[in-house]
């Protein structure tokens, strides 16, 4: 029986070694003819195996490998891989970052071939007074006494000052971890903000620290993704050395906090910058379309601030990673996002989801591709999303390393 057969009336956990016949395969540009085994080991080969437990007929669809997304928040707790992990794996994204979360109790559950790849950024270094407080206390009950701050400031690394920084980065070792995030917001209102009432929960870190931090990471050998909000925001970041920008300014124009169109856009030195020190940036675009709070004339004004900073950094040549922050959805809103604004060719936002974003994930390994010796996952669709990105979500079979993940019927 062949395998696409035997799959679509079996649950996934199907495993072996593979024959995929025919089929158009994504090489980074276009798709072109091929056709590839996968091994006992679960990597690509143009050796035939001895042995050959399973035949795909690719013949009239698309291959391409599977999707990343670089920023999302619902695998965080028991709760979100429960209700979120299925959607990701039914949709092909196998491979995830989820920001400003230890993953305590999960990392566990994600590190085999047959299960989703994700990464967690462990530590989250904001102001004691800074995002994510604020989200963190919108989900408690009663008043935010003393003790319930405490509580919540647990779940980040509050820091104001270059002591409390000695003792965040012993926690900091101590973990481990896979990314720093650092948390940027109104930089260039820092000392107006901090400690106003206000704004307790949604401000960022003093910009001053910023360097401090990316130096000890980088001893470490760990990169630091920013939380920027404003344009200023960023330029501190790419001044500092982050690796990645985890936002693009302009997501949102807090005119309520007294900023403006202008604040949101980023200068030609910091561009420039960027693109030489090989800073790479989430967008995360699609968040004001997502979150449906907006006019048609705010996101008019949004989406213009977004097309200038996008074009300008794409034209820079700053590489794009594919990331949402979509908590209860999933990437592909981000990329059909991107697409409508018209800011990179098709291909170019293919590869960021499919080859780029999962390498940077995961650099040691060899995925995100199809060579020979590279791990033996690919998505099979049922028609050219070059063409179509709504092919993206048509996935008739999708393997990771060997293993069946996904089928058109599960």
């Amino acid at each position: 029986m062949g395998l696409l057969t035997l799959a679509l009336s079996q649950a996934p956990a199907l495993a072996g070694t593979f024959a995929i016949t025919g089929g158009q395969w994504f090489d980074g540009q276009d798709f072109r003819a091929d056709h590839w085994y996968i091994d006992s080991r679960g990597t690509f080969t143009k050796r035939k195996p001895e042995n050959i437990d399973h035949v795909i007929d690719a013949s009239g669809k698309y291959l391409l490998p599977p999707f990343a997304d670089a920023h999302n928040h619902n695998l965080q707790n028991a709760w979100g891989v429960n209700n979120f992990g299925p959607l990701q794996q039914k949709s092909g994204i196998y491979y995830l970052a989820q920001m400003c979360d230890f993953g305590e109790g999960l990392r566990a559950q994600f590190a085999g071939a047959e299960t989703l790849d994700v990464r967690y950024s462990s530590d989250c270094i904001s102001a004691s007074d800074g995002h994510p407080l604020g989200l963190i206390l919108a989900g408690e009950s009663g008043e935010a006494t003393e003790a319930v701050l405490v509580k919540a400031r647990e779940q980040f690394l509050p820091v104001d000052d270059p002591e409390q920084l000695d003792r965040a980065w012993q926690k900091v070792l101590a973990h481990k971890p896979d990314f720093i995030k650092v948390v940027l917001i109104a930089s260039e209102k820092f000392d107006e903000r901090h400690g106003a009432a206000d704004y307790r929960g949604i401000n960022g870190i003093d910009p001053d620290l910023v360097p401090e931090i990316v130096a000890r990471a980088r001893r470490l050998g760990v990169p630091v993704v920013a939380h920027v909000d404003t344009a200023r925001d960023a330029a501190v970041a790419i001044e500092a050395g982050v690796e990645v920008l985890a936002h693009l300014p302009g997501y949102r124009i807090a005119k309520n906090e007294g900023f403006a169109k202008g604040d949101y856009l980023i200068d030609n030195e910091t561009i420039v910058r960027a693109a030489k020190q090989g800073t790479k940036l989430i967008a995360t675009a699609s968040v004001p379309g997502e979150h449906g709070r907006y006019s048609a004339d705010e996101l008019a004004e949004i989406q213009e601030i977004q097309k200038l900073n996008l074009s300008r950094l794409q034209a820079a040549g700053v590489p794009l990673l594919m990331g949402s922050d979509n908590v209860f959805g999933t990437v592909l809103s981000e990329i059909n996002y991107l697409d409508a604004l018209g800011i990179a060719d098709r291909s170019a936002l293919l590869r960021s989801l499919t080859m780029d974003t999962p390498q940077w994930l995961f650099p040691q390994r060899r995925l995100g591709r199809f060579s020979e010796g590279a791990e033996g996952s690919f998505l099979m669709l049922a028609g050219n999303p070059l063409e179509n990105l709504d092919f993206l979500g048509k996935i008739e079979i999708g393997v990771k390393q060997g293993h069946v993940m996904t089928t058109a019927g599960n």
